[in-house]
């Protein structure tokens, strides 16, 4: 049998990001028994790759993967059919381009993130465009709701006449056994989905977060076996895709593997020292959102500063404040607040996932808006608190907060009882005070949430994911 060659599309930088700088890339790094090119947005990653040392692994360029090959492939035959395609496809790209058939599908079906978002004004409409939810009414004509119509475009949309013939050359030089496409409903997956299916190597597909079955619309077509995080995923494949379970295998979360590795958390007291806190002390995170999605925290954290400067009960207590990663208005945001040791504002960061691990199983309480930081603190059996209210800002922000955990792929984890919502300054002096007298409260809750969304939860869904791979270039390996 022929060495196993499987190519690797890491389609957006969440994508790159969570696999790169979680176990997974180790992983493929120690199974040199296969041949693997990653494919990434960014030239930074190339480093990243190489800094593995596996010489197995190789890096390419998602929009340029054959470099320098550009139009020349194929002659000036190819250059042709290319241009004549793009003139084709630009009058019907309003009513066949992924957004079309993102709106379609998500109105079909009535995902409740799309019903709410629709309505939103254009330029916020333009934002979450950005961010994959198409949600703009125009998107949709005409007959927005004809299953035969999304159906039609679906097919005229992902036509294995398409190419891109940098990628073309790619696979051609390449020639992998196996095409893994790690996002399916991204645009830049578009050519490299064709063209697996024109030559007929097999697609396995990983559905790369709890929220997309219900708010990034349509898969991909021609993937062979799906992979994905929770039970929960699964059924939803099932539910709004169609998708057979029988093919939907359940690897866990990988960026949730470190939660498990020996010496991730470490001793209470030396990570408060570390800290500068006394290892009495008893802390509370607010995991900040962005400064667009988060305008209300910075209200909320004044709040708490005052409990714990003004309330003798609260004294020990530390609240820390984690900025979100893109949050570069941070420091404006959170003026005045860090006044150790009550309030800690840390400064944004991406990675060190070991020093969140241990925020969030040192802290008595988690309290975020919206977000996966939830689910981080109940794989980790901390408290959760869902901020469901503006704190000091007026008008439609609260309703627009209390939107978020009505969304599909939310709704769940506040029905399983393991994180609290609350409505009010009230409600949340409340919940945090009934978390910090007792931090095993609603645990039955978060168990529930962690069989639904998180489980397998054991360290082991990196190595289960590069050995699904692994398994599946083999098989078609053999069959080629």
């Amino acid at each position: 049998m022929p060495k196993p060659r499987l190519a690797l599309v890491l389609a957006n930088s969440f994508a790159a990001r969570n696999t790169l700088r979680t176990p997974v890339l180790a992983e493929l790094a120690a199974r040199a028994e296969m041949e693997v090119v990653i494919l990434t947005p960014f030239p930074r990653d190339q480093e990243i790759i190489q800094a593995t040392g596996a010489g197995h692994l190789s890096w390419a360029l998602l929009s340029k993967p054959a470099q320098g090959v550009g139009l020349a492939y194929g002659g000036a035959w190819a250059t042709a059919r290319r241009l004549a395609q793009r003139a084709c496809m630009r009058p019907l790209h309003g009513l066949a381009g992924l957004g079309n058939l993102v709106y379609r599908f998500n109105e079909i079906h009535q995902f409740v993130g799309h019903l709410q978002k629709k309505d939103l004004p254009p330029e916020q409409r333009a934002r979450e465009a950005q961010a994959g939810n198409f949600v703009d009414p125009g998107l949709g004509r005409p007959w927005p709701a004809s299953r035969a119509m999304l159906d039609w475009l679906y097919r005229l949309y992902y036509a294995t006449w398409y190419n891109e013939p940098a990628v073309e050359a790619f696979l051609d030089r390449f020639q992998p056994h196996l095409m893994v496409l790690h996002h399916l409903q991204f645009e830049s997956i578009r050519p490299y989905n064709t063209a697996a299916r024109r030559r007929g190597i097999p697609i396995l597909g990983i559905v790369a977060s709890w929220d997309q079955p219900t708010t990034k619309g349509p898969l991909c077509p021609g993937v062979e076996r799906y992979l994905v995080h929770s039970r929960r995923m699964r059924e939803e494949l099932a539910r709004w895709h169609g998708v057979a379970p029988e093919r939907v295998e359940v690897v866990g979360w990988p960026q949730m593997d470190i939660y498990h590795q020996p010496g991730t958390i470490r001793p209470r007291a030396q990570f408060l020292a570390e800290l500068g806190l006394d290892p009495g002390r008893r802390l509370l995170l607010l995991g900040a959102n962005s400064a667009r999605l988060g305008p209300h925290e910075p209200g909320i954290a004044r709040h708490l500063a005052g409990r714990i400067s003004q309330d003798p009960a609260w004294a020990d207590v530390t609240l820390v404040v984690r900025p979100h990663p893109n949050d570069n208005q941070w420091a404006t945001r959170f003026s005045g607040l860090h006044q150790p040791p009550g309030v800690l504002l840390l400064a944004p960061e991406w990675g060190r996932l070991d020093f969140l691990a241990n925020l969030l199983a040192h802290s008595q309480a988690l309290l975020a808006t919206g977000g996966t930081i939830h689910l981080d603190a109940v794989a980790l059996d901390t408290c959760a608190v869902a901020i469901g209210f503006a704190g000091d800002l007026a008008g439609e922000m609260g309703a627009k907060v209390r939107q978020w955990y009505q969304m599909d792929h939310y709704a769940p984890v506040l029905q399983s009882g393991g994180v609290r919502l609350v409505a009010s300054y009230a409600e949340l002096d409340q919940a945090l005070e009934a978390y910090l007298a007792d931090p095993g409260l609603d645990a039955p809750g978060r168990a529930r949430c962690r069989a639904e969304q998180l489980e397998p939860l054991d360290g082991g869904a990196s190595r289960r994911l590069v050995q699904a791979l692994l398994e599946a270039a083999r098989r078609a390996a053999r069959g080629r």
